[in-house]
């Protein structure tokens, strides 16, 4: 007779508790999500709070300079980083560019594709004197808080205030002639010179992450139509970590695109994912209170700073330096008479002393190998810039902040508003050099020098009287 076979009761007993915890996870976490996610939207809509959730004020103003590419329709590129608002499409001969009319709370781009509040009429208004501002995202001026804040608007301020103060204190100046006594001509040199006298209008034709190759095309298909009077390119750091296989900037990496479609639309699906996660009022809040979001993180994912995009290669460096120079004597030949300025943007490593906790801390980032590389290539260009044997006017601003002891950079190469208020002091000094307006000479020494010497007279001896006529006045 077989014995009956006994089960214990706690084997079916865990099976059903594990398949309990699994569909409470499956579905209760996702509804106790949901249901979070409805309380808080609640709660910040009922008090009105929403604008408490936003990013703060530095990680807003980095999204707003941050590209959004856009095809002809519009559109945006799937894959591609949308969280920007300065759109840009791509251009056959400029690499990339601005969309003409768009704003933000930080800055405005006119119906020309200029950093301008207004349009820029191809017709120069016969008082007006035009100086173009080109260059990258320094000259850009990058973390303006608006447009009156950027350099260009900073630096048409200081020239039309010089020339207010020559015209309305014209004796704190050279006089417009040469005085004629020789103690006022001694007095006259102790003077500042007077700049030409009009209404200068500085123009922002800058573009984020353009280099010389970009800069050059600008100025070619785009600024000379404009009849500028003088030109400011305000340059250098694109170049020097630019491949040197790369003559010119773009945007997009259209060649990965092509290459890999599917993995393009992997990265594309994460990308909407991950917008959508970030719309979510907890994750806003996680981000807004438990671990803020700053300007580091944000701009990592947008513009990279790392010593691999700096060569240690001697003839790479070199062969980017002399593209740079090449670059830079095609734009003053093709300014011809127009007074140019070539000038070597400042970067972090510029600036050895003075350093404020937050520039140590972006220093320290970087990393050693950056700032060696950064070092050794702003020397090289300098020099190979300062020995061009066609010597364009150059002027080396790597260095303008080594004595300033307020923090100047945020990142290596954009400012704070009291660096650019320095930089823009440095470039009217520059630019004021180009405008210089001598004395004219004096009217009476004018008329004196016209008035010609009149030759001299020879000595004339009066011949004497002949012996008989003598006689006869003598003697009648």
């Amino acid at each position: 007779m077989r014995r009956p076979r006994y089960t214990s009761s706690w084997q079916p007993k865990r099976k059903s508790w594990l398949r309990n915890i699994l569909l409470l996870i499956l579905i209760g976490l996702p509804l106790l999500l949901i249901l979070a996610e409805l309380i808080a939207r609640g709660a910040v809509l009922a008090t009105g709070s929403a604008n408490q959730l936003a990013p703060n004020k530095t990680v807003a103003i980095a999204q707003s300079y941050a590209f959004r590419l856009q095809d002809s329709n519009g559109n945006s590129y799937p894959g591609l980083p949308d969280a920007g608002l300065l759109r840009v499409k791509r251009s056959p001969i400029l690499g990339y560019e601005l969309l003409p009319s768009q704003s933000s709370e930080y800055w405005q781009i006119n119906d020309q594709g200029f950093r301008q509040d207004s349009s820029v009429p191809v017709v120069k208004p016969a008082n007006e004197i035009r100086v173009f501002l080109v260059g990258a995202s320094t000259a850009f001026t990058n973390m303006a808080e608006k447009n009156q804040k950027a350099l260009a608007f900073k630096v048409e301020k200081l020239l039309n205030e010089r020339v207010r103060a020559q015209n309305s204190s014209p004796e704190k100046f050279k006089p417009k002639e040469i005085p004629y006594f020789a103690d006022q001509i001694e007095s006259m040199r102790a003077l500042p010179p007077r700049i030409r006298d009009g209404s200068y209008r500085v123009i922002a034709a800058a573009v984020p992450g353009y280099s010389s190759g970009n800069e050059l095309g600008l100025l070619a298909h785009k600024v000379m139509a404009y009849s500028p009077n003088a030109l400011l390119i305000l340059d250098g750091y694109e170049d020097l970590r630019s491949p040197s296989n790369q003559s010119a900037r773009e945007i997009g990496n259209v060649e990965q695109m092509l290459r890999d479609p599917l993995a393009q639309y992997r990265q594309h699906l994460t990308q909407q994912f991950n917008n959508w996660l970030n719309s979510l009022y907890l994750v806003k809040a996680w981000q807004k209170w438990i671990v803020p979001a700053d300007i580091t993180t944000f701009s990592s994912e947008y513009q990279v700073f790392n010593a691999e995009q700096l060569s240690k290669d001697p003839q790479e460096l070199q062969k980017r330096i002399e593209r740079y120079l090449y670059n830079a004597q095609q734009m003053t030949r093709l300014a011809n008479n127009i007074p140019s300025l070539i000038i070597l943007q400042p970067e972090i490593t510029g600036k050895q002393k003075s350093l404020t906790k937050e520039e140590e801390g972006i220093l320290k980032s970087l990393g050693k190998e950056y700032s060696d590389r950064a070092t050794n290539a702003y020397k090289i260009a300098e020099q190979s810039l300062s020995n061009s044997p066609l010597k364009p006017k150059f002027v080396n601003f790597y260095q303008i902040f080594q004595n300033t002891n307020q923090q100047a950079f945020i990142d290596p190469i954009h400012l704070t508003e009291a660096a650019n208020d320095l930089l823009a002091q440095k470039l009217y000094e520059s630019t004021e050099q180009l405008f210089l307006v001598q004395p004219n000479p004096n009217a009476l020494n004018s008329e004196v020098e016209r008035q010609p010497i009149p030759a001299p007279q020879p000595l004339v001896t009066p011949e004497p009287s002949p012996p008989n006529l003598l006689r006869s006045l003598v003697n009648p």
